[in-house]
């Protein structure tokens, strides 16, 4: 497999993901739908950008024609969650025999919790519409195209713009009041981008990852009181916390759309959860795992040229 498309390329899995697979030497084709957006992310000419949206069939078969692995990293937003489905069925209708399909997904499929750690026979059963939606996604490319499907924690890191992890980090780079959901005593386990698009690609390349489920773990649950010393340590300055419950989340739903968005995940995002990664360590050997203590500090350093004027 010398060619590779990235699809969803311009949000933060992508944009590692492109820049891992060209260290490997393999040519890759960015597939976003804003071309504009395609340009600023990559602007290198050897990177071949295809402006396309996968829930029209037509252009799903263009975006990946050619390429011998398509890598599927959409993420809709919650307004257009019912997408990832149709995406799904176009991108399956659209890959031929020869191609080889990997699903980066999230967790999501396997909400409500039932028993930690989470590992890849959890049930997958119940939940809101978000959740359906995802899980009707991954079942569509692993039994329709044989993708390998990748579940992800919430994820921090450069380039990423939402998750509870990163939001914090953007308030406290800011000098804001962090908005934390939940108790800051819950350990949760979280992983930084980059070294979860390390094991996405590895991970693409072994023929026995294909029609399977695979969990990418982090480095293991941390509690909110430990993200906050290791910030406070790097920033010089003591950071605010407000907490936030779930009745202060319903009232503030009343009025920010995003807020309401949210809400039917809230109890998942304020319980403990931790992955067992032994499937996938038996497949690639060891995962390499940045620390907090390393990778928190690198989130900052990449979002305090943001910091407001």
């Amino acid at each position: 497999m010398k060619n590779a498309v990235v699809l969803g390329a311009t949000g933060p899995t992508g944009k590692h993901l492109v820049a891992e697979l060209a260290a490997r030497g393999v040519e890759v084709r960015v597939v976003s739908r804003n071309e504009a957006r395609l340009r600023q992310a990559f602007p290198d000419p050897s990177v071949e950008r295809v402006a396309a949206n996968l829930v029209e069939p037509e252009q799903a078969k263009r975006a990946v024609a050619g390429c011998d692995l398509v890598f599927h990293c959409l993420g809709f937003p919650m307004e257009r969650i019912t997408d990832h489905p149709i995406a799904a069925r176009n991108l399956a209708t659209a890959l031929d025999g020869g191609m080889r399909c990997v699903h980066v997904s999230s967790y999501w499929a396997y909400i409500p919790i039932r028993k930690l750690p989470v590992n890849e026979e959890h049930p997958r059963e119940d939940g809101n519409t978000a959740v359906r939606m995802r899980r009707q996604a991954e079942d569509i490319l692993q039994q329709r195209a044989g993708a390998a499907v990748v579940h992800l924690p919430d994820f921090y890191g450069p380039e990423v713009h939402t998750s509870t992890i990163q939001r914090a980090l953007e308030q406290a780079v800011a000098g804001k009041p962090i908005q934390w959901i939940g108790s800051p005593g819950v350990g949760r386990e979280y992983v930084f981008v980059p070294d979860a698009m390390k094991a996405v690609a590895e991970l693409a390349f072994r023929p026995e990852a294909y029609a399977e489920r695979w969990i990418v773990p982090g480095a293991g649950p941390i509690a909110f009181q430990e993200i906050a010393e290791i910030a406070e340590k790097h920033l010089g300055q003591p950071l605010r916390l407000k907490a936030a419950g779930q009745l202060a989340l319903r009232m503030a739903s009343f009025f920010l759309r995003d807020v309401r968005a949210f809400l039917p995940m809230a109890p998942t995002y304020i319980s403990p959860i931790h992955y067992d990664g032994s499937k996938l360590r038996q497949l690639l050997g060891e995962i390499p795992v940045t620390p907090y203590a390393e990778a928190i500090p690198r989130t900052l350093d990449w979002l305090t040229p943001k910091r407001p004027a």
